[in-house]
């Protein structure tokens, strides 16, 4: 277990201050020697928002040259075993007030009408079926392919890859099942260089994407969400946006306030910034209040704070296994935080 050395109070700034005096150093130069981040140093250890590291103590006594028993007692310290003990601006963090849920948009007709979808005579023998309905299932399989999926231009032909390392599992129990229960199909998952997903041949499936649901085929530079999904319907509208930031979007967490990997930011980068803009009304709607920016190639949104991770765990969720053990990971290091936190399996 990692070691802090816990003093009385006031004497750890006390010792922070009689180092840099001592070394007559400004606190970048200070935090180098140290080799700790400058304002972990300047702000969090000396204004005593968390114990020291007992490796970054033993750095203190080499450079003031003396015995750590010494120190320990001119300063009122204690080695103990680290506990995490979170400071008052990271639960102010969820005081941050979110927006309540608003939708605008007014169409709330989920049928499809795929009536006039051709069948080829490999969907026929495969039994591939079409949904008649727009569901929560239906709008995350497009967010999905809205995120890392291609559908051809000139070939019926859809794919959906993702990253070999982390994303397996994610494909196999996950999104196999539910391209079963929406198509009935069943997927050869394949890996290949740097990938690994399907490529599905089915013109009743193109046609049903292009002609029903009215996505555009290509490149996605130049993409929207199209009017199917654009309903007054909440679990309709999280379920696409659960797909799309499990397929394309990050969960990370940054260090903050000397608490490493504290911070959390849910994040997405998409070439079209169309896409972005709709995504980010519909966030908005949802109560959120995302940061969205661009640049010449690409548009971003981040979402940011503990309030938006517990907003966005309980309305949209994660189905990938990799954004769900991050989750956990950060739940188990900060428990603290985790209180009114929903229990993920």
């Amino acid at each position: 277990m990692k070691k802090r050395v816990n003093f009385l109070k006031g004497n750890q700034k006390k010792l922070i201050k009689d180092l840099k005096n001592k070394l007559n150093l400004n606190w970048r130069n200070l935090a180098e020697e140290l080799n700790i981040n400058k304002n972990t140093l300047s702000k969090a250890y000396t204004f005593e928002l968390c114990d020291i590291p007992y490796n970054t103590f033993k750095e203190i006594i080499k450079l003031l040259g003396k015995n750590e028993k010494n120190i320990l007692k001119e300063y009122n310290g204690k080695i103990k075993d680290e506990v995490l003990i979170i400071g008052r601006k990271c639960f102010g963090e969820q005081k941050k007030i979110l927006s309540p849920i608003k939708i605008i948009f007014k169409n709330k007709n989920l049928i499809l009408n795929t009536s006039r979808i051709n069948y080829s005579k490999k969907d026929i023998i495969k039994k591939i079926k079409l949904p008649k309905k727009l569901t929560p299932e239906l709008a995350e399989e497009i967010g999905m392919q809205f995120g890392d999926g291609f559908l051809s231009e000139k070939r019926y032909d859809y794919r959906l890859k993702g990253n070999p390392k982390d994303e397996k599992e994610y494909y196999i129990y996950y999104i196999a099942p539910l391209f079963k229960k929406l198509y009935n199909v069943d997927l050869k998952l394949k890996e290949s260089y740097q990938t690994f997903g399907f490529e599905l041949y089915s013109k009743a499936i193109w046609e049903f994407k292009t002609k029903v649901v009215c996505i555009k085929p290509g490149r996605k530079e130049n993409i929207f969400i199209p009017k199917k999904l654009k309903v007054n319907n909440k679990e309709i509208l999280c379920s696409f946006i659960r797909g799309l930031f499990d397929t394309d979007g990050s969960l990370c967490f940054k260090t903050k306030y000397g608490y490493e990997r504290y911070y959390p930011e849910i994040g997405i980068s998409l070439i079209s910034k169309n896409l972005i803009k709709e995504v980010g009304e519909i966030l908005q709607m949802l109560g959120f209040n995302p940061g969205i920016y661009f640049n010449k190639k690409y548009g971003r949104i981040s979402i940011y704070g503990i309030n938006a991770l517990k907003r966005y765990e309980k309305l949209i969720g994660w189905s990938s296994q990799k954004n769900l053990n991050k989750l956990n990971d950060w739940k188990n290091r900060y428990p603290q935080l985790n209180k009114c936190m929903a229990v993920v399996v």
